[in-house]
């Protein structure tokens, strides 16, 4: 009895030191995690709001909630146009970019040899090119082969700019798959490219999800590439669409903030749903 008696303290005592230790990490993550979230609140809020209403309580919640925005977003700013034309660039750019980067990377992984080696490390080293840096030269490609304000030429950009790095991740989530299942399936008669569909591909959805998360982002919301190329205000798309806005109705944030809701909301359902793919791609290759 003495014994668990004081045995409670020193449990009780240990627990409050590591609590005591994890306090300030854990109040700077709460700071920061408010400091993050605060921006999408003020945004939620001011969309469902009347514009007067903006004016005069701009941080409260709206006390007469409209759809109104949205329905002026959609309908009169042509939004529906420029929705699709997004959705179409980064769903293509990224599907290719994805079936590229899993053929290059499996067949890296396959003939491990200096060569597969060197052309891996010259495909990753594109991951320390600004694409800013590159822009002037891809520009001038695209405009010797006529393709500027047509589609194809925004989404060959995109696709040379996912490539590098759906190669590097990719590479290192194949290297993971174990000797013996590829053995195996090279017994019961599988082909290089059968291997490659029924055994790589499949494996390396969570590399596939994390690289459709972090490239699909940057694509859906480049502004550059699509404000260079397409000078068609057919063929915007919402990042370009939505500053033609902002400069038409500059006071009017319910509006605005309504426009960058719509906006937002495919990037947030994508990794919602991309989401348990998504942590398990972030430590491909981490450990060996």
């Amino acid at each position: 009895m003495t014994t668990s008696t004081s045995a409670s303290p020193r449990i009780t005592t240990r627990s409050a030191m590591r609590l005591a230790r994890r306090l300030p990490i854990n109040l700077l993550l709460i700071v920061l995690s408010i400091a993050m979230i605060y921006p999408i609140v003020i945004i939620v809020i001011t969309a469902f709001k009347p514009n007067l209403e903006v004016l005069t309580n701009p941080t409260g919640l709206p006390q007469a909630p409209t759809f109104d925005n949205f329905v002026t977003s959609w309908q009169d700013a042509g939004f529906a146009n420029l929705f699709f034309n997004s959705v179409l660039l980064t769903v293509v750019s990224m599907t290719v970019a994805t079936f590229v980067a899993a053929l290059a990377s499996y067949a890296i992984v396959r003939q491990a040899t200096r060569i597969g080696s060197g052309v891996y490390l010259l495909l990753a080293a594109g991951i320390f090119l600004p694409m800013q840096l590159a822009l002037v030269p891809q520009f001038r490609v695209v405009r010797d082969l006529g393709l500027i304000n047509n589609y194809a030429g925004v989404i060959l950009i995109y696709i040379a700019g996912a490539l590098p790095f759906g190669v590097f991740l990719m590479a290192a989530f194949m290297r993971q798959v174990p000797k013996e299942i590829v053995e195996a399936a090279v017994i019961d008669g599988a082909g290089y490219f059968t291997l490659f569909r029924r055994i790589f591909l499949p494996l390396a959805r969570p590399a596939i999800a994390t690289f459709w998360v972090l490239q699909g982002v940057g694509i859906w919301n480049d502004y550059l590439v699509p404000q260079l190329l397409l000078t068609d205000p057919s063929k915007r798309t919402l990042t370009t669409g939505v500053l033609y806005f902002k400069a038409q109705y500059l006071a009017d944030w319910g509006n605005i903030m309504a426009a960058v809701l719509i906006m937002s909301l495919p990037i947030l359902l994508l990794f919602v749903f991309a989401q348990r793919f998504f942590v398990s791609g972030l430590y491909a290759g981490a450990v060996k």
